[in-house]
């Protein structure tokens, strides 16, 4: 194999295995940005936890993804779950114009009401 194509494999496979630790709904929101409408979200998305109105027009959707530890279903331990907030806002059009991401840790508490009842990732 020549110089050429063994650098452009090897480009490959790490592009590949780093899109393989983003979230899939970091990945479409990075391409819905000022794109995509409320309809095709909540298409892509489901249905947010919450929806707000606000006093501008514009509105905030907050959505929940929540993941088990390994060794969270055994019933002797309780490792804990970890549950990623997206904040979408939405222009008075209905168009995503923005959005946050914060994974929260929530120790041996399986199912908690909210995300943000944990320790934010940045924090451990």
């Amino acid at each position: 194999m020549n110089t050429l194509a063994g650098f452009l494999l090897t480009i490959t496979v790490v592009a590949a295995g780093c899109s393989l630790f983003i979230p899939k709904e970091t990945l479409y929101l990075r391409a819905a940005r000022d794109q995509a409408t409320q309809e095709e979200v909540r298409e892509r998305l489901g249905a947010p936890r919450t929806e707000t109105s606000m006093p501008d027009g514009e509105s905030q959707w907050v959505y929940e993804v929540r993941e088990l530890e390994p060794g969270s279903q055994n019933t002797w331990a309780s490792a804990g779950s970890w549950c990623d907030e997206y904040v979408l806002t939405f222009d008075r059009q209905g168009v995503l114009r923005g959005w946050t991401h914060t994974s929260y840790y929530h120790g041996g508490e399986m199912m908690p009401i909210r995300c943000d009842a944990g320790v934010p990732r940045a924090a451990l």
